[in-house]
């Protein structure tokens, strides 16, 4: 008791009334140690790449601190042109996602309907999806030589050459829009349209207001919170994207700042100052718009899910069954068509090869699950991802509370640090925990366990999973939690009975998608692993890389069948929450 009594008389603490003094230095002094825990785990890694970047010559006998890594990066031929590249494709991807996404979210969420609850999950299976397998269905699909629509096409009599091309620069947009770029949107706007109470929008019309002023005046200000964090996120991500942007581009001449930076790591020696130059820009492009959204969460006023509560679905009339139809067009075309190729291509002799005699076979199957590392590339991989995902729903769900819904005065700089290491390419971020572990005695005998890579792949997902926590919250009025306080309840029990409840479906959500990063991510995980802890990812990298592109279809359908699995099973725990409820 003496050490509080000294802490808050020196004015360390600083107790909220709500939750009665004693208890809240608790609870402030913990708080202080989970920020100085994240400080650590997010600041230090940074902190080597900030310094490795002023290194010239790092690593041997003549290494010193100069400029010459951040001219190099800044003199880097085309870098104007893959940074225009990069912007545009970003800008491009998340407007058409929105304009798509927004409507999408609110048929499904406040609609009836027909078949809303199974549309939904088909954009978290989009999502899903791993990208690499996907992208090769697309390319036999949408190739502008052989692709099955240009050859079907050119059956036509008025038709001479198709006219896709998927290695263009709309190539790379459509695809990223038809994989987990659209179905991000869809899967963070539904929840928080769902919960939006329909008395604000009765009482926008009862004013006289029609349904778009009512949307525009009332709907969209109200969710802008959780608008905001998923453009910044999908942001983030076309920031981030690397493996569509290599294959597709490259024909095409189009380069972005992710494959500038890969290839400078791929220099022999590797050129790591200059990338790391090059990473930096990232995150200065990136803190004026973590701020802005700060500040945008903290100045307003945004609860939608109140003590009154209610979410009475829109009819949309004879309008219904044409607005199924489309949806379920778009939902069969982001995950049907090319997960059938990828599943075909498993099982085909060469693939895409359908024009051979008796084109079918269960070869590849037979070799990849008898080979001698897929058993523990599955055990790693199944560990990581289960792990990634009890982090992702409890630690990061803690991070996202502790940021909404406390007066810890530490919250400002905790929520910041969360959005670090998005900020970042993965490749980038794999060096900094690898000099990390390598550099610190302490963590030293971590290195080459799975531990590692669990704290690596946890850093991928940190900015997505307390965000997503952070937009849920936000929409739970402060008189529910406040009413729990009255009746005698305390912190825990509040959290447990209250909160919890109503952030379940938004906690499934981080956690299978958690578990879906895990297991496909390569970037983050890329310098970490060792022979003894290769998860899937990276053995269906090789694969791609030796041109085994049936083999790669083997090994995707595995980690396509594991995602799903986990998929199913959090819609079948969110039936039975609601059901309880």
């Amino acid at each position: 008791m003496a050490i509080f009594d000294r802490l808050r008389a020196s004015g360390l603490l600083h107790p909220l009334t709500r939750f009665g003094t004693w208890r809240l230095e608790k609870t402030t002094l913990l708080y202080s140690l989970v920020l100085g825990a994240v400080a650590f785990i997010v600041l230090y890694p940074l902190w080597l790449l900030f310094a490795q970047a002023f290194q010239v010559g790092a690593g041997t006998a003549d290494t010193t601190w100069g400029l010459d890594n951040w001219r190099a990066a800044w003199t880097e031929p085309a870098l104007a042109g893959s940074l225009a590249n990069t912007i545009g494709l970003a800008l491009t991807r998340q407007a058409l996602a929105l304009a798509v996404g927004i409507p999408v979210a609110w048929l499904i969420a406040r609609t009836d309907l027909p078949g809303r609850g199974w549309f939904e999950f088909g954009f978290w299976v989009a999502v899903f999806l791993p990208s690499v397998p996907i992208l090769v269905g697309w390319i036999l699909i949408f190739d502008g030589y052989n692709g099955l629509a240009n050859k079907l096409l050119e059956g036509l009599p008025f038709v001479q050459r198709g006219p896709f091309d998927i290695f263009s620069w709309w190539g790379i947009v459509l695809t990223h829009l038809f994989g987990a770029t659209l179905g991000i949107k869809v899967m963070f706007l539904a929840p928080a349209f769902r919960s939006l109470d329909s008395a604000l929008e009765e009482a926008g019309r009862m004013s006289g207001a029609n349904s778009i002023t009512t949307l525009r005046r009332v709907v969209l200000p109200l969710l802008a919170p959780a608008i905001l964090v998923v453009t910044l996120l999908g942001l983030i991500q076309s920031l981030e994207a690397f493996e569509i942007e290599l294959i597709l581009g490259a024909p095409a001449g189009i380069d972005v700042f992710s494959t500038k930076i890969y290839r400078l790591l791929r220099e022999q020696p590797p050129a790591y100052g200059s990338a790391t130059a090059l990473s930096m820009l990232i995150l200065f492009m990136m803190t004026p718009l973590i701020l802005f959204q700060q500040r945008l969460i903290d100045r307003g006023h945004y609860a939608t899910i109140t003590g009154k509560h209610g979410a009475r679905l829109h009819a949309l009339g004879p309008w219904k069954w044409p607005a199924s139809a489309a949806i379920g067009t778009l939902v069969v075309a982001m995950t049907v068509v090319p997960s059938t190729f990828v599943i075909l291509g498993s099982f085909m002799k060469i693939f895409g090869a359908f024009q051979i005699p008796n084109p079918w076979t269960l070869q590849h199957w037979t070799t990849v699950l008898a080979s001698s590392g897929f058993l523990s590339s599955l055990a790693t991989t199944l560990i990581l991802a289960i792990s990634a995902s009890v982090v992702a729903m409890s630690i990061f769900g803690i991070l996202g509370y502790i940021t909404v819904r406390t007066g810890f005065l530490g919250r400002g700089a905790l929520d910041f640090l969360t959005w670090m290491p998005s900020l970042l390419p993965g490749i980038v971020i794999s060096l900094g925990l690898l000099w990390m572990f390598l550099s610190t005695p302490a963590f030293r005998p971590l290195y080459g366990s799975t531990a590692v890579l669990v704290i690596a792949i946890s850093l991928s997902i940190m900015t997505r999973s307390v965000q997503m926590v952070k937009a849920a919250l936000v929409q739970i009025g402060a008189e529910l939690e406040q009413a729990a306080w009255m009746s005698g309840a305390g912190w825990w029990t509040t959290v447990r009975r209250v909160i919890f409840p109503l952030a379940a479906p938004t906690l499934m959500v981080v956690g299978i998608l958690a578990f879906s990063t895990a297991s496909r991510t390569a970037s983050h995980v890329a310098l970490l692993a060792t022979a003894n802890n290769r998860p899937l990812v990276l053995l269906q990298l090789d694969f791609l890389s030796d041109g085994n592109f049936e083999a790669s279809s083997v090994v995707g359908v595995v980690i396509l069948l594991l995602t799903l699995g986990a998929a199913l099973l959090a819609r079948a725990l969110g039936q039975q929450t609601i059901v309880r409820e």
